[in-house]
């Protein structure tokens, strides 16, 4: 035990000074202040130990920050389904808690390379096993400390019964325990059986195929679902505490299965992956390339009657119509099938309870955010600007005239409208179901609640597409082989990710969202307009 938690500590000491670095360097490429800072405050004392501090927030933030959100969110989602009387609260919040563990596993794993890892294992030499099992005991004292603090009180709070809360965070080690447990079984029998080499010539790596594992976790995610008002009308409440038990138990295999893992293995798979994430980056730079360069329509015989900058634009718009249409119909496709499974879910419920107490209703009528953040993950925005990059910018920027103020601001502004055309159709649909839900499970609760249903979604509509282009402009995130580079592009849209989901959860009132879109929409487009003309001209370069 004393050499693991050396070994944690030469981790824990390693991570603060990647992250301290990380900060340094994000530092020096803050937009338009950025490059004035010289590369020396990687070496002076003082800034580094200023640098301490957001490092340790940042470790904290991310240790603790998501199991926040989830506890968080199954109390209140708990308590305001568990109001419609039809659902029990306790029984929805050990359910859901089931559920969203179950979704994690299967993207825990702890052989992913980083640059922690190269550091670690390939550079320092530290022995692989101790290093797996130092972060695995890093990961089960972070999962202790948040499920203990965060867990067990809401848990209690909810209505779950004391002696199941307090097996929280048991339950929790369990299933990381289980499930690195398997994926180290599952690799060691590969390889004994002599499979080195998947079909397609990458090595077999003990991290999950991300397609299959998207797969299960979209069966988990919508089966969960979907099967929720079944769960509590047939009262299966004792079945979710079995369910819950057995993760609490499955501690105990898992463990067994790490250490019957052959020790030796651990390196193999460290390189397996390092290879493995390689070949899969050199592969998505190409796809990216092939898909960004070649993918758009060459037809010489188009005819645009438009000049100058606004032929420019129409011009960009028609050659990549295919491209821009197949993603358009797959989006609509989607916001399509998601709407007849919650007809599914709604069908039930009405043919079960009272219409007025469905979770669907409820969703649509007292959390309207929820449309907010359907459109923020839908919006084409962003991949629409690394196309106008790609086929139109990463040329275009060599030529002078086009990096004025004023054509970058006529190509934004002929832009912004254009990508608004692209994102309205979902948008639609949504608006459309939203009016059908409320008025089959009994109508309006105020006064135009569906004239303000609708007209959230448009404001909103207009600031994800505004917030897209301006951020392309302002930070231009794509290097010369079209992946994105810059840490402040990711940060800013976690950090709106973040706004939104709390939004969605909120019980805000669908014409307060209304009024409060238009209003900071508006003055948005104004205040983008304006810095795109400001600063983009420095700014908008290739890198």
């Amino acid at each position: 035990m004393r050499t693991m938690l050396s070994t944690l500590g030469i981790i824990l000491s390693l991570r603060n000074t990647i992250n301290i670095n990380e900060i340094l360097n994000g530092i020096r490429h803050i937009p338009i202040i950025g490059k004035n800072i010289s590369a020396r405050i990687h070496g002076i004392r003082i800034i580094k130990i200023l640098a301490l501090i957001p490092s340790v927030i940042s470790e904290i933030f991310k240790a603790f920050f998501g199991q926040l959100c989830m506890f968080g969110f199954l109390f209140v989602a708990s308590a305001a389904i568990g109001s419609l009387k039809i659902y029990d609260a306790r029984g929805i919040y050990l359910y859901v808690f089931l559920i969203i563990s179950l979704m994690g596993v299967f993207f825990y794993n702890i052989f992913r390379i980083s640059t922690e890892v190269k550091y670690a294992v390939f550079y320092m030499g530290m022995d692989a096993k101790r290093f797996i099992q130092a972060r695995f005991l890093y990961n089960v004292i972070t999962v202790v400390f948040g499920h203990t603090f965060f867990g067990i009180p809401t848990a209690i709070l909810a209505g779950v019964p004391w002696y199941l809360a307090i097996l929280i965070p048991v339950a929790g080690v369990g299933f990381k325990a289980s499930t690195l447990g398997i994926q180290m079984s599952v690799y060691a029998a590969k390889q004994a059986a002599g499979r080195k080499m998947t079909k397609k010539g990458m090595p077999v790596s003990i991290v999950g195929n991300d397609i299959l594992n998207g797969v299960f976790f979209s069966i988990v995610f919508f089966a969960g679902l979907f099967s929720m008002p079944l769960f509590f009308y047939f009262n299966l409440f004792p079945l979710s505490v079995v369910i819950y038990l057995l993760a609490v138990i499955s501690i105990v295999p898992g463990i067994l299965l790490m250490k019957r893992f052959p020790y030796g293995l651990y390196r193999t798979a460290l390189f397996a992956e390092q290879t493995r994430s390689e070949i899969t980056k050199q592969a998505a730079k190409k796809e990216i390339r092939q898909r960004n360069e070649v993918k758009f329509s060459r037809n010489t015989d188009i005819r645009i009657e438009a000049k100058g900058y606004r032929f420019l634009n129409e011009l960009f718009f028609e050659r990549h119509k295919k491209v821009f249409l197949v993603r358009l119909i797959i989006t609509s496709l989607f916001i399509i099938g998601a709407i007849a499974l919650v007809s599914m879910l709604l069908r039930y419920e009405i043919k079960f309870y009272d219409p007025s107490e469905s979770v669907v209703r409820f969703v649509f009528s007292r959390h309207p955010g929820f449309f907010l953040f359907i459109l923020y993950c839908i919006n084409s925005g962003s991949s629409m600007a690394h196309a106008m990059f790609a086929n139109c910018d990463a040329a275009m920027l060599s030529f002078a005239f086009y990096k004025t103020p004023s054509s970058i601001r006529k190509m934004f502004r002929l832009r912004l409208v254009s990508v608004i055309k692209y994102n309205l159709l979902p948008a639609i649909l949504i608006a459309i179901y939203s009016i059908v839900v409320l008025a089959i499970t009994g109508g309006q609760d105020y006064f135009l609640q569906y004239l303000w249903s609708v007209l959230l979604l448009f404001p909103a509509l207009v600031f994800f597409s505004v917030r897209h282009l301006a951020l392309y402009y302002l930070l231009q995130p794509y290097s010369a082989d079209f992946t994105v580079k810059s840490g402040w592009y990711g940060f800013l849209g976690f950090l709106m990710g973040a706004v939104v989901t709390l939004i969605m959860i909120l019980p805000i009132p669908a014409w307060i969202l209304c009024l409060a879109g238009v209003v900071i929409s508006v003055g948005y487009i104004f205040l983008a307009d304006f810095l795109v003309y400001k600063f983009a001209p420095r700014l908008f370069r290739v890198k």
